[in-house]
């Protein structure tokens, strides 16, 4: 392990935001990624919507004995440069073999053993963990290499209901035009919104989330770039199901009691009937999980290897 990866094992978490990113070259694109920990699980950690792989610094530093958390800057987000045009899961999937792979880390044995610089050996698994968007993506991997996983961590996710307005402006020719006009003179957008407001059929939660997007025209067009890019991460909730029951997939969800933008019933639904290896756990919180004061908690429940009888905890 090279020294620069050391020292994001001895330093705590609130200073991290002062640590540059790691490289790696992979095809024709550069990935930027922390590592926290060193334990000997492998769990790669996908972020939220323009964050990046360093909103896992707390949870690393709660996990680190136990797990290695490889945490990429997803392609548009951080210090990644991706050059292609299109993202698809097996385009995520290549990204992170290629990290695990990387020299920078050390061997992981969950449940196989991986010498550094060779990628996961056959009969390897890895654990994957997403927030928000990255539980979209991370949802999406699960769906497609369900065998390879030891474990799916899905904090807060996007993906667990298809929303109307996301399917309409990313999977249809017209939405999405209209979608890059309305960035481009959102004014009809925002009065719709007021409207919406003084009428009480847009909660203030939702107002305030939707306006840290789009009052500035660089976030709206990074909004407008991101949800296209993204656009083929789309998982199948009842296949999903079927393949956590047959693979006995342990998969844990987070919630936020107060999260009025993505809900624990989306949970509860998807989690009905999927055995014990499924847990839903409502924390004191909001829809920002991955603050440091959440991170203990969080740590907690997926270091335990308790089942997890239907129902939130």
């Amino acid at each position: 392990m090279t020294e620069q990866a050391s020292r994001y094992m001895l330093i705590r978490a609130d200073n991290f935001q002062s640590l540059p990113p790691m490289l790696l070259h992979h095809q024709q694109h550069t990935i930027s990624y922390q590592v926290f920990g060193k334990g000997p699980a492998l769990l790669f950690c996908l972020h939220g919507y323009g964050e990046s792989g360093l909103e896992f610094a707390a949870l690393g530093e709660q996990l680190g004995n136990d797990y290695t958390l490889v945490c990429p800057d997803l392609p548009l987000h951080g210090k990644t440069s991706w050059t292609d045009k299109s993202f698809e899961v097996d385009d995520l999937y290549s990204l992170l073999m290629a990290l695990a792979a990387d020299t920078t880390l050390s061997a992981y044995t969950t449940p196989g053993t991986t010498a550094p610089g060779t990628g996961p050996t056959p009969g390897s698994r890895f654990s994957i963990a997403g927030y928000s968007m990255g539980g979209r993506l991370a949802l999406s991997l699960a769906e497609k290499y369900p065998a390879e996983l030891a474990e799916l961590i899905l904090i807060a996710p996007d993906g667990l209901k298809i929303n109307f307005w996301y399917w309409l402006t990313t999977q249809t020719n017209c939405g999405n035009r209209l979608f890059r006009k309305t960035m481009q003179r959102p004014a009809w957008l925002f009065r719709a919104m007021e409207t919406a407001r003084s009428l009480r059929l847009l909660n203030q939660s939702i107002y305030k989330f939707t306006h840290r997007f789009l009052d500035d025209p660089q976030q709206r067009e990074d909004l407008y770039a991101r949800w296209t890019f993204f656009r083929h991460f789309r998982p199948n909730k009842k296949r999903l199901q079927q393949l956590i029951r047959i693979n006995r997939l342990r998969t844990l969800l987070f919630f936020g009691k107060f999260d009025r933008i993505i809900t624990s019933r989306l949970g509860t639904r998807f989690a009905k009937d999927m055995g014990n290896e499924t847990g839903i756990f409502l924390l004191e919180a909001g829809h920002r999980l991955l603050k440091p004061s959440n991170a203990a908690t969080i740590a907690k429940i997926i270091l335990s290897r308790e089942e997890y009888p239907a129902g939130e905890k």
